[in-house]
């Protein structure tokens, strides 16, 4: 327990210290939850094999989970995570039955002597009690207990912001995902479930219960493990993608709405499609594509879709929540954060390709309609980049989702050169495969990628809460007025072209440290504009 104790003081203070300013004051838990310490980086998560027994007439689990894993270093202890309401009754291995000690939800495992770098070995961790109900799924986590409008139990699962260990333990850090998973879930007879990856069958296990399988085969993260209870029908269509074999497709839903969800979801074949165009072939095929109806808005959880909205078409003429949870299939499941602090990775680029959808499917001018809609939600109240190292969930807005999809779009137009943009879109995939990693990965990335300096574009955007200022002013020149262009002092270091209106006409301008005169012509009467629709940035007129 000392250990714990000295970590948690280091981690506290520390971070405390550094982002004194960001929304959120951290705790000593906080900083055990999100420290990438030895404990953790000591050991490569191989696999999860999860048995879990839901009771829904007393809303309490009962599991095993199997984690195998592999020693990167030498080391006695190592760190797992479950959270207080659960008791664990045994931790076992190949060396016998463990010892553990507890602070919060984290979990020291004591491996009896210094494992080697190479071993690999099981821990098997049996636990149960009353999971955490979620207060406000999906942005609250835990489980839901509802029952459909048939009066059947349903349940559901949503854990991204509180972590996987919400319900079962595990190594719950982005940092590492597991490369494969098995998930088998015992529950009444009356109940489907449903869960990622391929479902490999039914057990009847007594008179009450029966046992569903489900295996994985591609690295997952941990809070997209999940599955969903209730009384389903479900249909299956398959789908040939350009350059791709046959991908499974899978919905389920209750028999009271199947007409309408069956019309609703036959737009998964289409987002799946000119998903594939812009960010490469779906990244999770052999385990299949599903969509299940949830007693929650709605959740990315990788190959299992959850979809609980409305079963109708936002404005723009499309299902937002099957676009958008279909978007994280590329965008957090399949290019994942390390550090929940660059949760941005996930939400931003997965919000801007709800504006490629509108482009691909209609056009230009009206992806950009899209886009203005997303603008105006941009709160400026906490920085899209959150501090890393320490469990962290203090946004106080949704700027990692709308001013991240306006830093995009705005990158867009500051590379002005579409096929190399969406190149750069496409080759994440192929770049970095399922291998979670950070921000500062992301922005230097686009550096190398674009041959240019970016980081103070990306630092604008995600570090600060205002956006750019470029100011202008107004000199005589004899019977015209000259007009004069520099960025704000507070954005010194912003050197990018920003779109400006000028006489009705759209110009591309340099603005500097330093005033410069606009080389266009300007009569005395017009006002320079800044075009709303392609960058994000305030036009000033400076103080005199």
């Amino acid at each position: 327990m000392l250990y714990l104790f000295l970590l948690a003081r280091f981690c506290f203070f520390g971070v405390e210290g550094l982002y004194s300013s960001v929304a959120q004051k951290f705790t000593a838990s906080d900083s055990l939850r999100g420290f990438y310490g030895r404990e953790r980086s000591a050991y490569d998560l191989k696999f999860y094999h999860l048995q879990v027994r839901i009771r829904p007439e007393t809303r309490y689990i009962e599991g095993n989970a199997g984690m195998d894993v592999e020693m990167l270093s030498e080391q006695r202890q190592l760190q797992i995570d479950l959270a207080e309401e659960f008791e664990i009754d045994s931790i076992l291995s190949p060396f016998g039955r463990l010892k553990w000690e507890r602070t919060d939800r984290t979990v020291l495992v004591h491996l009896k002597k210094d494992r080697k770098k190479g071993e690999k070995f099981r821990m098997q961790i049996f636990y149960r009690g009353h999971p955490r109900t979620a207060e406000n799924p999906p942005w609250e986590g835990g489980f839901v207990w509802q029952k459909d409008k048939d009066g059947h139990p349903w349940i559901g699962l949503a854990c991204e912001g509180e972590g996987a260990s919400v319900w079962f333990p595990c190594k719950d850090h982005p940092a590492d995902e597991a490369d494969s998973a098995m998930m088998e879930f015992e529950v009444p007879h009356s109940m489907s479930v449903v869960s990622n990856g391929r479902f490999l069958g039914r057990q009847f296990k007594s008179d009450s219960t029966s046992l569903f399988r489900f295996k994985v085969v591609n690295p997952i993260n941990h809070y997209n493990i999940t599955f969903n209870a209730g009384n389903y029908v479900s249909w299956e269509e398959d789908l040939r993608l350009t350059g791709s074999k046959s991908l499974k497709m899978s919905f389920f839903a209750h028999e009271y709405e199947i007409d309408k969800a069956k019309k609703q979801f036959a737009q998964a074949g289409e987002i799946l499609q000119i998903l594939s165009e812009f960010f490469g072939l779906y990244p999770f095929p052999e385990d299949g594509y599903k969509v299940v109806r949830t007693p929650y808005l709605g959740m990315e959880h990788q190959s299992c879709i959850a979809h609980g909205d409305l079963l109708q078409d936002n404005a723009f003429g499309f299902d937002f929540i099957l676009m958008h949870e279909t978007g994280h299939e590329w965008w957090g499941n399949r290019t994942s954060a390390s550090d929940h602090a660059d949760m941005w990775i996930h939400e931003s680029f997965c919000t801007y390709a709800e504006a490629l959808f509108v482009e691909k499917k209609w056009d230009r001018q009206k992806a950009e309609e899209y886009l203005l809609t997303q603008k105006k939600k941009i709160r400026n109240k906490t920085p899209v980049q959150g501090p890393s190292g320490v469990y962290y969930n203090g946004w106080k807005d949704s700027d990692m989702y709308y001013k991240g999809t306006w830093m995009l779009h705005s990158l867009r137009y500051v590379i002005n050169q579409d096929s190399l943009w969406f190149a750069w879109l496409k080759s994440f995939g192929p770049k970095f495969g399922f291998a979670p990693l950070s921000g500062e990965q992301v922005v230097e990335y686009a550096v190398q990628y674009f041959k240019r300096d970016l980081k103070a574009f990306f630092q604008q955007y995600l570090h600060k809460t205002e956006w750019p200022v470029v100011e202008y002013k107004w000199e005589f020149a004899g019977e015209k007025k000259d007009l004069w262009i520099r960025l704000h002092p507070d954005n010194a270091e912003f050197e990018y072209p920003v779109p400006l209106l000028l006489d009705g006409k759209k110009e591309r301008i340099l603005p500097g440290r330093e005033w410069q005169k606009c080389k266009s012509e300007i009569g005395s009467e017009s006002q320079p504009e800044a075009d709303q629709r392609l960058f994000l940035f305030r036009l000033t007129e400076a103080k005199k």
